[in-house]
């Protein structure tokens, strides 16, 4: 009953609740899972020579491509920020919706989550958001509905942002099985879940929305949508159609015709630069492109650094997997029917980076999985991927929602109640979809 790897799965336990625990408290989520990623490489046997060469150092030499395609995603999302593109997608969507808050809702949620199958990092996302959330808020739509309709829009686009595709693929870097770029089975799936997810969550916020003004007594003084007031100074108001193609130009290069990712980016930022130069030509080529890059660079900073303690985690969870394999290997589902409905039922476990999250607590518990071998490695791996999209919809420590909620002033309980039943139907649908194509 005293055996070693009783003991050791014991402390493993505690180290997870503490884990959560701190990360539920607020503790910043860098060093907590930085921390946690070295206790569980030390309790799988490695020691000072292996933590500080291959589980630290080693993962910026073999995560070097995850933290480039960071920078290279928030880069060309910062020129299409400065070409004026996002406005003019944004402002273009406003006018489509009119005064009909309904109907803007519903545009505003397709435009972000085309936009974000390209943009990336948290830069993109406040650039988008202090456009957007002003607008729906001023027509009336409650706060916390709308950082709800932002948020789980870019979580949607997620489903077919590459450059997300390899940063998560990197928190499962030890499994050789996982294609290095989307191909056949995730393209065709991620297409269909994208679809339908998005159809999902744009009915779970109306209806959430329809709820809350049922119950709601006190009215808000709506204004025109072509009324609200713009905070920015930027110079560029508008560009063309064919300018605005640029958003979409590097997930056709990557998925149509296998571009490289840095190639397809490069591209991408030139495409929009000239085109845009063409109609405002004030611009100058090369300084915006040295700027837009500085910009994204130094907004990706605190992304690389949470995703290298992440990954760190990843790599504790993969040395300890011995353990875990002997010990919860026969709790844990065996089949793709038992585990995408044990994540269905645990839904909430996403929140706070908890046991269901790739991205924190929940990289043990996949490479648990992963050792057994009872589930396809490529199901697998689009559950895990999926999985993320509902979790960046739902947990409140997500940086996309941290800054809504704070640039809303709506609190974290509030936000995961009017979250969680949308994302879990959404949830529902995408796995659901996942099981009945490759189940």
């Amino acid at each position: 009953m005293f055996s070693i790897e009783n003991i050791l799965l014991a402390l493993f336990l505690i180290s997870y609740v503490i884990m959560i625990v701190a990360l539920v408290k607020g503790y910043n989520p860098s060093l907590v899972l930085l921390c946690t990623g070295i206790l569980w490489a030390v309790l799988g046997g490695m020691n000072l020579r292996g933590i500080l060469n291959d589980l630290i150092s080693g993962q910026f030499n073999n995560q070097a491509v995850s933290f480039m395609t960071i920078i290279f995603g928030a880069w060309f999302a910062q020129v299409m920020i400065e070409t004026g593109i996002v406005k003019t997608i944004i402002r273009t969507a406003v006018e489509l919706g009119g005064d009909n808050p309904k109907v803007l809702i519903a545009i505003i949620m397709i435009v972000v989550s085309v936009m974000f199958t390209s943009l990336y990092s948290i830069g993109p996302v406040i650039a988008v958001g202090v456009i957007v959330l002003p607008v729906m808020i001023s027509l009336g739509i409650p706060s916390r509905i709308s950082i709800v309709a932002y948020g789980v829009s870019v979580a949607v686009g997620q489903l077919l942002n590459v450059s997300q595709y390899i940063v998560m693929r990197g928190l499962l870097s030890y499994i050789d099985e996982i294609p290095e770029t989307m191909t056949t089975p995730w393209t065709p799936y991620a297409f269909i879940a994208f679809a339908v997810g998005l159809v999902v969550s744009i009915a779970g916020v109306l209806v959430m929305y329809s709820f809350s003004m049922k119950k709601k007594v006190k009215k808000v003084k709506k204004v025109k949508s072509w009324a609200v007031k713009e905070n920015d100074s930027d110079t560029i108001t508008f560009v063309p159609w064919y300018v605005c193609i640029a958003t979409i130009i590097p997930v056709i290069l990557m998925m149509a015709f296998k571009v490289n990712i840095f190639a397809a980016f490069i591209i991408g930022v030139i495409y929009a630069i000239c085109t845009a130069k063409i109609t405002y030509r004030k611009i100058r080529i090369f300084p915006m492109i040295s700027k837009s890059f500085k910009k994204g660079a130094g907004e990706s900073a605190g992304m690389i650094m949470y995703m290298a303690c992440a990954y760190t985690v990843a790599s504790g969870a993969s040395s300890i997997r011995p353990v875990l394999q002997a010990t919860l290997g026969g709790i844990l589902p065996q089949t793709t029917l038992g585990l995408t409905i044990f994540m269905l039922v645990l839904l909430p476990l996403f929140m706070y980076r908890g046991p269901l999250a790739l991205a924190g607590a929940g990289a043990a518990i996949y490479a648990t999985i992963f050792a057994v071998g009872s589930i396809p490695v490529t199901y697998l791996w689009i559950l895990c991927f999926a999985g993320n999209s509902i979790y960046s919809g739902v947990d409140p420590t997500n940086s996309t929602n941290v800054w809504t909620c704070s640039y809303a002033k709506v609190k974290p309980l509030e936000f995961i109640k009017t979250a969680m039943p949308v994302c879990w139907v959404y949830g529902i649908c995408i796995l659901g979809i996942l099981y009945y194509m490759h189940g």
